[in-house]
């Protein structure tokens, strides 16, 4: 009987250690990232595209399918800071003691994400510099979406706009 119950938790051991302890991406996991001052920068996974704000010119639509392993990176970057937990609209709270730091024009950002069937929507202007632990890991969210939309020909292609916000 023990010998049985060893062998059991040593199965388990071994089933754990091959499955790694990540959660496995959703099926039906997929985003809309808008993301600028404007939010104006579109990814949309579900269609494949993207959308540049082009500032005082018509923005631009491309083509830009993401592979399985980027949308696993996306995924496992949004379970490891528990996005799916944050506030539907988020900021930074500042103690009223404590002076406040504002950068303009401040970046926007707005997420949709659909994962096991469910739908979270997160908003964030940007706009407050004091440190703060949630948005700085929101920011590390943000860079590494923006670093894969960025590392694409199909983005590198795309002109750089005449004009730029201020």
């Amino acid at each position: 009987m023990v010998k049985k119950v060893i062998s059991l938790l040593i199965a388990i051991c071994v089933l754990f250690a091959l499955t790694g302890c990540n959660p496995p991406e959703s099926d039906d996991f997929g985003l809309i990232f808008a993301y600028g001052v404007t939010a104006g920068n579109v990814l949309n996974t579900f269609e494949g595209t993207y959308t540049k704000d082009m500032v005082l010119d018509p923005p631009i639509t491309v083509s830009l399918p993401l592979t399985e392993e980027e949308l696993d990176a996306i995924y496992q970057k949004m379970i490891e800071i528990d996005f799916f937990n944050y506030p539907d609209e988020f900021s930074i709270t500042v103690p009223p003691d404590e002076g406040v730091g504002i950068v303009t024009p401040s970046s926007c950002y707005y997420f949709k994400v659909i994962y096991d069937s469910k739908i979270k929507e997160l908003r964030w202007e940007d706009k407050i510099t004091n440190p703060d632990t949630k948005a700085e890991q929101l920011r590390e969210l943000i860079e590494l979406i923006i670093s894969i939309v960025q590392s694409k020909k199909e983005y590198q292609r795309l002109p750089t706009p005449k004009s730029g916000y201020m």
